[in-house]
């Protein structure tokens, strides 16, 4: 075959191998039904219950937020645990940026550092700032996510927590990935008030990360 012809012919396929691509990466995220861990989930109750314990809560939690890191930016990792009916829903959440970029590997309580923190957070007070409706977050673990407040570090919607941003990085090359934040916690657009509905007056956050993720600054 004519060089040319072949090289014609190689560059039509290229866009029709991009479509099929990026249909079926379309389709593996819409099929996504969200997953954390049981070690994740685990951890979050006992942590959560050891510190209603000592502080002698009077009115019982009615939502527990687990977010496991140890799943891709890509995937729904924070699942929304309804503590009456036990009911899970799941949504995706982004990072820090300077935690990692497909996945969160690096954590910290240290103002500025742009990076998740770990940790039981208590579910403040909802608000409208600068994203928008949002959550206030009070960080319940002095050595890793005690600065919580002081970092301004609060549950926001952004529009990069999207199936087209994650395609839109997938086409020019950063990988299956959401955006990033400065170390909050960051839900779609779409997704804001139900999960602001579901965590707004008595709910918990626990972020969670393997051991091998688990560094702290």
């Amino acid at each position: 075959m004519n060089p040319d012809k072949r090289a014609a012919r190689t560059a039509g396929v290229l866009p029709l191998l991009l479509f099929l691509l990026l249909n079926l990466g379309m389709i593996t995220l819409l099929l996504d039904s969200g997953y954390v861990s049981a070690e994740a989930t685990k951890e979050a109750f006992a942590t959560m219950r050891e510190d209603l314990r000592r502080n002698h809560a009077n009115a019982p939690p009615r939502a527990l937020a687990v977010i496991d890191y140890s799943k891709p930016s890509f995937m729904k990792r924070m699942a929304i645990i309804d503590l009456k009916t036990g009911r899970q829903s799941f949504y995706r959440v982004a990072h820090g940026k300077n935690s990692g970029e497909l996945f969160a590997r690096r954590f910290s309580n240290v103002p500025e550092s742009n990076m998740s923190s770990l940790g039981l957070f208590r579910v403040g007070e909802r608000y409208s700032g600068n994203h928008g409706l949002a959550l206030r977050l009070d960080g319940l673990d002095s050595l890793r996510n005690g600065n919580a407040a002081k970092r301004d570090i609060v549950l926001h919607k952004a529009g990069y927590v999207s199936i087209p941003f994650i395609l839109l990085n997938i086409v020019t090359g950063y990988g299956p990935m959401i955006g990033r934040s400065n170390g909050c916690f960051v839900v779609s657009k779409s997704e804001i008030s139900e999960v602001v509905g579901k965590l707004a007056g008595g709910g918990f956050i626990y972020a969670w990360a393997t051991p091998d993720d688990n560094s702290r600054k």
